[in-house]
């Protein structure tokens, strides 16, 4: 069996706390809007203070109830700042409820003074209950975002939660003599404070990681996807194209839109307003079209959408309701009602139609609407070869 040096911990920990509680608040100035940036620097700054108070004072009231109540307070502050990193609401008292509760009652009972058996007892369960809310956030999140290290974290907290658990139970198998002899401590406590030790350090260190990770996320996204309007871009679009097209084996319909005259609003109102109406256009499309459809933005004005297991009958009737949908639409621009049309080219596919091909066919379509005077649903049929002079 091995055994601790309580003191070496605590100050371990008040140095490795109030590192990572730096590290926060340079994040949070970087990114002032990143509240839980500052829940955890909190969090991380009342876990050393509590570390430092237990450290250095023999004093009940200090370094035992004001101290204790500081280490749940950084579990409390951690779980509510994770809360509000996976978008969920966030409330302070919930976080201030658990430390309060145990402050007033080692602060006023006389039998967690007196017992500290009873006062591991209750630490223990409070640390194993904010352990476990970690988890749940953590599971809940981890089938809405899949970040990399997610799932480590989450059986990281569970397992603490577990070893918490376990610690306050062995008070009842091995008391903690009351005498307070280093010497006489039961087996129990010299693991459970190496895992409260690495609690202090794995518990910060997961949240930077999950930041990280969201980061890359982030960046990737970025990368794929079109900033103005949030749809894919040409070149994730056309990759998702070739696959999904693949395994539906090519069945289904390719819908070419096209918003009309966005030079003549971006002359007029600038590119701010031709950006508003290609938004608003993009916001349109995606409401009228099926779920399971693909949306991307392919170039400045243009928009196209690949609908799988979709007849030419429904495709020309649905390009016929974003056609509408837009028309229909006010716009305004400076206060001024602007009319927007749209040119949609719409091309169907079978097994033997590759994605690039129905593409082509969508793109034909697409310019003989516009050659006619635009404002209008072409359909592409066999034989049809417009002119692209």
């Amino acid at each position: 069996m091995f055994s601790i040096d309580i003191q070496t911990v605590y100050l371990v920990s008040f140095a490795v706390l109030a590192v990572f509680a730096v590290v926060f608040l340079r994040h949070w100035r970087e990114d002032p809007d990143r509240i839980e940036f500052v829940l955890w620097a909190v969090g991380a700054g009342a876990g050393s203070l509590g570390a430092f108070l237990a450290l250095v004072s023999d004093n009940y009231f200090i370094g035992t109830s004001f101290a204790e109540s500081y280490l749940l307070l950084a579990a409390a502050f951690g779980w509510q700042g994770l809360r509000l990193f996976d978008h969920r609401k966030f409330d302070l008292r919930l976080a201030i409820a658990g430390p309060g509760l145990f402050f007033v009652l080692t602060a006023s009972a006389p039998v967690f003074e007196q017992d500290a058996n009873a006062r591991i007892l209750f630490l223990s369960m409070l640390g194993a209950l904010y352990s476990v809310l970690i988890a749940r956030e953590h599971l809940i999140s981890e089938r809405e975002e899949h970040l990399a290290n997610r799932r480590a974290a989450r059986i990281w907290f569970s397992l603490q939660a577990g070893l918490l658990f376990l610690a306050g139970l062995a008070t009842f198998i091995a008391p903690v003599p009351q005498d307070g002899v280093s010497a006489g401590l039961p087996f129990w406590t010299a693991p459970a404070v190496l895992a409260v030790f690495l609690q202090s350090i794995v518990a910060p260190l997961s949240f930077l990681l999950l930041l990280r990770d969201r980061l890359v996320v982030e960046t990737r996204w970025a990368s794929a996807t079109d900033s103005l309007t949030g749809l894919a871009n040409r070149f994730t679009f056309l990759d998702m194209l070739q696959t999904l097209s693949t395994k539906v084996r090519g069945e289904g319909a390719f819908l070419y839109v096209d918003v009309d005259h966005v030079k003549r609003i971006n002359d007029r109102f600038g590119h701010s307003g031709g950006d508003e109406v290609l938004k608003n256009c993009a916001d349109i499309i995606l409401r009228e079209l099926p779920e399971h459809a693909l949306l991307g933005r392919l170039a400045g004005a243009e928009f196209a959408a690949y609908v799988p297991f979709c007849k030419v009958e429904e495709a020309e009737k649905l390009a016929h309701i974003i056609h509408d949908s837009v028309e229909q639409q006010m716009f305004f621009l400076d206060e001024e009602l602007v009319p927007v049309t749209v040119s949609v080219g719409v091309a169907h596919g079978a097994m033997q139609v590759t994605a690039d091909e129905l593409l082509k066919r969508a793109d034909a379509a697409l310019h003989t609407a516009k050659v006619n005077g635009r404002n209008s649903v072409v359909v592409w049929t066999d034989g049809q070869r417009p002119s692209f002079a």
